[in-house]
């Protein structure tokens, strides 16, 4: 009796471990449904870049590398902190300091450094970040905002004629906030500062400068007096701080430039070019990112001719402001 319960115990044993052997085979083995069905075997990048998210564009698709900056001019010593700049043709520029300095307009000629001092009266240099143009007005962008505090952010527009003529111009004035923005607490990690704009028909693109993600979001507004809320409409990531912007239209095609530098003190400049701009959509096409060897805290980006780019620098830690040419 005893030798037959042994016995019988060591096929049980047996019994088990064949079935074991075959649950794990069966575990290995690919579902039906899984090969039924492709999407199943795509990577989450993959299935992300079929539903993407409306709000937010991949990094620039290409890199570049560009060492051999050509010095223009220097800047006129009195814009020793040149924060944005804008060409109205006929060897003729015009220039902005930032927050704090007078309200005016630099008007020069190229290797001019005694610029004509063109005041714009009633309003005050809270934070003029930006220049942009259209065929008959300049915009004076207020838009700095380094603590998320402000609630007075303004576009100041001149006619390019009373500019390039007039002493003094008094401005229409263009109020907005931000769509989004519900905190203005003091922070330096917000995503609610300005100092890149365009002009495209009859409204402004703002792209702001993200502390908080290096990232930049674009908005639109009126470029009519009032007051708005600026319309978020995409995002794009910049990895850095993004301080100009430039666009041309040309027989090419839309182009659209911006220019910034890394986050970390060490004002290392790139310049992110979108080709075959569709329209106002500027993050939908090719984009590639040029880093530029130089030190320099690049704050302007504009368009010289079809071939060049113009970009300045603010004269900061020894090393003064001028503006140089870049071919991309």
């Amino acid at each position: 009796m005893l030798k037959l319960m042994k016995s019988s115990l060591r096929f049980v044993k047996h019994i088990l471990f064949i079935s074991g052997v075959l649950a794990c085979l069966q575990c290995n083995a690919p579902s039906p449904q899984a090969e039924s069905n492709p999407d199943n075997l795509k990577s989450e990048s993959q299935k992300t870049e079929n539903n993407p998210d409306p709000l937010k564009s991949s990094s620039p698709q290409t890199e570049n590398n560009y060492d051999k900056l050509k010095i223009v001019q220097d800047l006129p010593p009195v814009l020793k902190e040149c924060s944005g700049l804008v060409y109205l043709g006929n060897k003729t520029f015009a220039g902005v300091n930032d927050g704090g300095s007078k309200p005016v307009l630099y008007v020069f000629k190229e290797n001019e450094i005694e610029p004509r001092v063109v005041k714009i009266t009633g309003v005050k240099n809270n934070d003029w970040e930006e220049l942009t143009s259209d065929n008959k007005f300049i915009y004076i962008g207020d838009t700095g905002n380094n603590g998320g505090t402000r609630r007075n952010l303004q576009i100041y527009k001149v006619r390019k004629t009373d500019a390039l003529e007039k002493n003094e111009v008094i401005p229409e004035i263009i109020a907005f906030s931000y769509e989004g923005q519900t905190r203005f607490n003091d922070s330096n990690i917000h995503n609610f500062d300005c100092e890149a704009m365009i002009c495209v028909g009859d409204s402004l693109y703002l792209f702001s400068k993200n502390r908080g993600n290096l990232k930049t979001d674009l908005y639109r507004l009126p470029n009519v007096p009032g007051d708005y809320i600026a319309k978020h409409l995409s995002q794009f990531d910049a990895e850095g701080l993004v301080t100009g912007a430039a666009i041309r239209n040309s027989i090419d095609g839309i182009q659209l430039v911006l220019i910034g530098y890394s986050a970390d003190n060490t004002y290392k400049p790139f310049i992110i070019k979108f080709d075959n701009v569709d329209g106002t959509h500027f993050f939908d096409g090719p984009a590639s990112r040029t880093l530029i060897a130089e030190k320099l805290q690049a704050e302007t980006v504009l368009y010289y001719d079809d071939a060049t780019i113009l970009i300045s620098n603010e004269h900061t830690k020894g090393v003064k402001g001028k503006i140089f040419k870049v071919i991309l």
